[in-house]
């Protein structure tokens, strides 16, 4: 996956997950409350960031948001761990690509090595 596409999913993802945080009434039970300015701010900047994703991904992207909470999944020891099944060794090898799990059909995104 070339690094700026990936670095563009990963910070809608963190948005999206923001954002939900937000209109969560729990959290607004504890106090966690933003102003409608900031709010907006981070739906406008969400929506930036997938207009910069490639049309076809930011389809697919938002499909898959609506079916999951979480649209992308990071893959771990050869587990997609949006729905934790082992993926198909042939997988791994092509981890440069932009792919979406067989089983639950997530975008994959490999997190580097330490």
């Amino acid at each position: 996956m070339p690094d700026i596409v990936e670095m563009h999913l990963k910070l809608l993802f963190d948005l999206d997950n923001l954002i939900s945080d937000m209109e969560d009434e729990s959290y607004k039970k504890i106090g966690f409350q933003i102003e409608e300015a900031a709010s907006d701010a981070l739906i406008n900047k969400r929506n930036q960031l997938l207009r910069q994703l490639p049309r076809e991904l930011g389809e697919i992207y938002e499909i898959l948001k609506k079916r999951y909470r979480q649209a992308i999944a990071p893959v771990e020891s050869e587990f997609c761990l949006g729905c934790f099944q082992k993926l198909p060794t042939q997988l791994a090898a092509q981890s440069q690509n932009i792919l979406t799990c067989p089983n639950c059909g997530r975008i994959l995104y490999w997190r580097p090595k330490n």
